[in-house]
């Protein structure tokens, strides 16, 4: 009996725990602070205030080659084998790299492999606008596994950190990137690409 109470109480707690953390966390997405446990590649938190974000150079040059490259013509497997060309660390090895000081791509079979999936995200982030987006996911209690959320649910503020790429080029990235991108045995795309149907 003992035991199964102190079971009850221990339940009890975390259910209890778990709705303050909650509600905390709400409170601060409402308020349009940055909540993420992890940042947007081309960002980093300021040391002053882990809610707010401010640019890392190095990584944001990368993401504004990105959307260049997509407003160009290039598709987002394209890019992400120019970018694999081109030895740049993907996100994750380069966040790896930045904490610790040192690379640590061992943990990589090839750090610098990107793929169609990354770019794509990349491209997808308003973030990169200057903008915080919460509620992209939520869950009812702390049992549940994250679901994630319609973009109607979504949060947005503006201008609430400096911008990356302006939202003229983000705009005309995602105009560019709904194109479809078919090319001949040469490996060039017809100019017709998107405008006319068989």
């Amino acid at each position: 009996m003992d035991v199964a109470y102190k079971n009850l109480i221990y339940q009890l707690y975390s259910m209890d725990l778990s709705r303050k953390v909650k509600s905390a966390r709400r409170t601060r997405n409402l308020s349009g602070e940055y909540t993420a446990s992890f940042v947007c590649y081309g960002y980093k938190k300021d040391p002053d205030d882990k809610h707010k974000l401010i640019i890392d150079e190095e990584a944001a040059k990368v993401v504004r080659r990105i959307y260049q490259m997509v407003i160009d013509g290039m598709g987002s497997q394209a890019i992400a084998n120019q970018l694999t060309a081109d030895n740049v660390l993907i996100p994750s090895a380069y966040l790896e790299q930045s904490e610790h000081g040192e690379s640590r791509n061992h943990s990589y079979h090839d750090p610098c492999r990107w793929n169609c999936t990354a770019v794509a995200y990349i491209l997808d982030k308003q973030e990169y606008m200057g903008h915080t987006v919460n509620f992209r996911s939520s869950k009812k209690s702390y049992r549940d596994k994250r679901v994630k959320n319609a973009p109607e649910d979504w949060l947005i503020f503006e201008n609430t950190h400096e911008a990356i790429v302006d939202p003229e080029t983000w705009h005309l990235a995602q105009q560019a990137k709904r194109t479809v991108r078919r090319t001949d045995t040469t490996g060039v795309a017809t100019p017709f690409t998107g405008l006319v149907f068989c």
